[in-house]
């Protein structure tokens, strides 16, 4: 089936409950509502795919030149008020998945609890709130980009958590305070090396803190968790960390030393339950007529080798009534090593470099009440050595290059 159909099919089947409930006469106390962007994006690169997120398999650029699929997405919302202190969330999201259908999942499915008037608890399955806008990441129409900047939104696949948080409001003067303090697990699947892997996250532990005056809100968030990669290429027989832990090699001329024996540092690269270590800022400054808006992350794998980015961004825009021109600037960094004098190593280490920079800008253009379309276009760089936000190499395919991204979007809410 096309990707166009595939995506329709799966829109109208998450959509398909919506109309009825929503006119049934529900009480007050239940609501549907949701939300979703189509979009086409093209790419200039033709030796590779762009992706948004590390659990899309393809994109636009070698598989086609045009993708419908990478941007585009549609949810629905259920919330149950139960009491004036119990409540529940459920959101269900379709999108682009590890298998390249768009089977709907649960993003969000929790119950919450409100103790005090700015004290909350919540249990089940939970945004993951890294970001300044992770309660409405996917949602395209509270944002004023066509996708939140891949430097900072690509670096981990996890969006949701399942465990539990405390939330708690409080104001000192015109300052408002926010905080949370989150702790859960989460897995994911994502596609790589051509085979379906999946990465685990336990022992999740995280807090944030926002702060809100005048016009601005600033926000800070830090969290670590253990993180694996269950990858059946790299955990079998013939993976490159065997040959790293193999003191002898067998060839065809019989066994022989091995020079690549390396077992420290297949120790190092491998990601079975390291301590990952992620940290962000983030501001948004709003008078009305114009915003400008921006994140500073940096994640760290203590034990291990391949896990270390710093990546930032600035938005700044201006609202000419219903339209909204905008202009953004991103970047990424590996502070990972790059390359090792062990030829094997070097295989590995080579590939996890996604350095890259980006200037885009785009228009928004509100023309009816719960509908925006947005045309943005990116020029993108990529470090030299680096594959950027690129998967799906082919053997033409040049590191460090550059390309152009031009994304047509219309968001909606209902």
């Amino acid at each position: 089936m096309p990707s166009r159909s595939r995506i329709i099919a799966a829109l109208s089947a998450l959509l398909a409950t919506g109309p009825a409930m929503a006119q049934d006469g529900s009480p007050s106390w239940f609501k549907v509502s949701g939300f979703g962007t189509l979009a086409a994006t093209h790419s200039s690169e033709k030796n590779a795919d762009f992706i948004t997120n590390y659990s899309e398999p393809k994109g636009p650029g070698f598989t086609r030149s045009t993708d419908f699929g990478v941007d585009s997405r549609v949810g629905l919302q259920f919330d149950v008020k139960f009491s004036e202190r119990f409540s529940a969330v459920v959101q269900g999201i379709s999108e682009r998945r590890y298998d390249d259908t768009y089977t709907p999942s649960l993003n969000m499915a929790h119950l919450k609890f409100q103790a005090l008037p700015g004290l909350a608890f919540r249990a089940g399955r939970i945004p993951y709130s890294a970001y300044l806008i992770s309660d409405y990441q996917k949602v395209g129409y509270a944002t004023p980009w066509v996708r939140p900047p891949v430097e900072v939104y690509q670096f981990n696949p996890i969006t949701s958590i399942d465990g539990g948080d405390l939330t708690w409001q409080a104001s000192a003067g015109q300052v408002a305070f926010s905080g949370q303090v989150v702790a859960g697990s989460a897995s994911v699947k994502v596609p790589q090396s051509g085979v379906e892997a999946r990465f685990k996250v336990n022992d999740f532990v995280g807090a944030s803190l926002a702060a809100s005056y005048g016009h601005g809100t600033y926000r800070a968030f830090y969290g670590q968790m253990k993180g694996t990669l269950d990858n059946p290429y790299l955990d079998g027989s013939t993976s490159p960390f065997v040959i790293l832990r193999s003191p002898i090699l067998l060839t065809p001329y019989g066994p022989m030393p091995n020079p690549y024996y390396a077992p420290a540092m297949a120790d190092q690269l491998d990601i079975k339950k390291d301590r990952i270590t992620y940290a962000s800022v983030g501001f948004n400054y709003d008078p009305g007529d114009w915003f400008v808006m921006g994140e500073w992350t940096r994640k760290r794998g203590d034990e291990n080798a391949l896990l270390h980015f710093t990546a930032a961004y600035v938005t700044g825009g201006y609202r000419f009534g219903n339209w909204t021109p905008y202009l953004t600037v991103a970047w990424k960094g590996t502070d990972s090593p790059t390359s090792n004098p062990n030829a094997v190593v070097n295989a590995i280490v080579s590939t996890a470099d996604h350095a890259q920079s980006s200037v885009g800008g785009g228009v928004r253009w509100d023309f009816r009440t719960n509908l925006a379309l947005k045309a943005q276009v990116d020029r993108v760089k990529n470090a030299s050595g680096s594959f950027g936000a690129l998967v799906n190499p082919q053997p033409a395919f040049q590191t460090g290059g550059t390309y152009n991204l031009a994304t047509l979007a219309l968001d909606f809410v209902f």
